[in-house]
């Protein structure tokens, strides 16, 4: 389980996040969705340690991991799929998953469930990264982020720039990780948001204004906000 208890955040010393809380637990898919602008990446940057973050706390199970620089953050059990996907394309897809196992020692080999989730990356081991399509770079990041087995997914704008077969195939691979780990997911796709989530929180201004089961929210009410 992953909580956010009161997290601000801020650039230069101009806050950006105004006293967020958010529960992402094993089992479900949580999304933080809202207009552009309004936090949610910084949100994400919040939890990995990449920005200020002058008060609250985040705690991993249980456990605050609130003063713990990124790479710690990283062994703790988060894995990040930064927006922009961030793959590192002179290197192989191989070289690229045996990077991502550096956030876990225990992992010595890359398991074969990468390749059950990913198939078309076992296709492609010995391709350059930059030579692969949009999504299937976005697979390669992610696969980079759950081969260390984490307790967390965090996912930045999964579907962007992807297209609508590939959308749908993320879809089902992070529904299928998700029983293994709690997935925290940044989205603007609302219909993908729908069909995908299980829980949902509505960023404005940097704070959360509406939050709940997604099959409960008001839809039409989500809508609006999310295009006002």
């Amino acid at each position: 389980m992953l909580e956010l208890e009161k997290v601000t955040a801020a650039y230069s010393g101009s806050k950006v996040l105004f006293g967020v809380d958010i529960t992402a637990n094993k089992g479900e898919i949580t999304c933080l969705v809202g207009r552009n602008g309004v936090g949610k990446s910084t949100t994400m940057k919040a939890i990995m340690g990449l920005v200020s973050t002058p008060s609250g706390d985040i705690k991993l199970d249980g456990k605050s991991i609130f003063t713990l620089p990124t790479y710690s953050r990283a062994k703790a059990g988060i894995g990040y799929v930064p927006q922009g996907r961030e793959i590192f394309p002179q290197l192989t897809v191989k070289e690229n998953i045996l990077l991502g196992m550096e956030a876990n020692p225990g992992v010595k080999e890359i398991p074969q469930e990468i390749f059950e989730t990913f198939p078309i990356l076992k296709e492609f081991l010995e391709r350059r990264g930059g030579d692969l399509s949009g999504g299937q770079q976005q697979q390669l990041a992610i696969a980079r982020a759950v081969v260390s087995k984490p307790k967390v997914l965090i996912l930045d704008e999964p579907t962007e720039g992807i297209q609508p077969s590939v959308i749908q195939e993320i879809g089902r691979v992070i529904t299928r990780l998700k029983k293994d780990m709690a997935i925290l997911m940044v989205e603007q796709y609302l219909e993908f948001v729908l069909e995908v989530s299980d829980r949902c929180y509505v960023m404005e201004k940097g704070r959360i204004s509406m939050s709940g089961r997604t099959d409960e929210l008001d839809k039409d009410r989500l809508q609006q906000l999310l295009s006002m």
